[in-house]
């Protein structure tokens, strides 16, 4: 005779940043074990891990696709299933550079969101003629380019020609263009104007939380916690 199936509860969560709406069920004991594996291995086996479990745990929409989230809504997503799949609360250790001392410290992931620049702009003025509207990576940009939050501005060009939506001056906007033309573009750039648009990946929305604590020999520290690794 089988055995009965369990039913699953289903989560409603709004994603920060794309501000998608998806429902999603608690990981299983199957499906631990792909991320204990992971764990274990490279940064990219990892993110495969990570987007296989993604994959089957969001119940709505039915097309969701993972490569299509940027980091910070991955991370978000990540860090909620882990709270309804297992526990809300992290437990950390952190061994203190001055004093040598290991300090406990506790993470509630409900209280996690993604850290906001209020400089981010996706809309940049180049000159006062020419402007550009970029829009955030995607995980399947990054892992097209083989790169990770660690190293967002190696690659630099690929990335930026992958991230240009549109170029627009005042008369015309540009929205149909190729790889090698927006590598063009960009390369054909002044220094100050490749600034403003370098400043757009360094103010990238991201997972991050930061405890300050006094140590033993009573200096004020703080510890910032950046990206899922940290908090796990």
């Amino acid at each position: 005779m089988a055995l009965p199936k369990i039913q699953q509860p289903l989560f409603e969560l709004k994603l920060p940043i794309c501000g998608k709406r998806i429902k999603f069920r608690p990981f299983l004991v199957k499906e631990e074990k792909i991320l204990l594996v992971g764990k274990e291995a490279d940064s990219k086996q990892q993110m495969l891990a990570l987007k296989q479990l993604l994959k089957a745990v969001v119940q709505e929409p039915k097309n969701f696709n993972p490569t299509d989230l940027i980091l910070a809504d991955m991370e978000y997503l990540f860090i909620n299933l882990r709270a309804r799949s297992v526990q809300n609360i992290v437990e950390l250790k952190y061994r203190d550079k001055e004093d040598g001392k290991v300090y406990d410290f506790s993470v509630n992931l409900d209280e996690l969101e993604p850290e906001i620049d209020p400089n981010h702009k996706n809309t940049i003025d180049l000159d006062g003629n020419i402007g550009i509207k970029l829009r955030e990576p995607t995980i399947g940009l990054l892992e097209e380019l083989d790169i990770g939050q660690a190293d967002l501005n190696d690659n630099v060009y690929e990335l930026l020609a992958g991230c240009i939506e549109q170029v627009y001056d005042s008369e015309q906007v540009y929205d149909e263009f190729t790889k090698e033309e927006a590598i063009e573009f960009i390369t054909s750039l002044d220094i100050n104007m490749f600034t403003k648009i370098k400043d757009f990946f360094d103010t990238l929305p991201k997972l991050t939380h930061t405890f300050e604590y006094v140590n033993s020999s009573g200096n004020n520290r703080k510890i910032v916690l950046q990206g899922l690794q940290d908090f796990f």
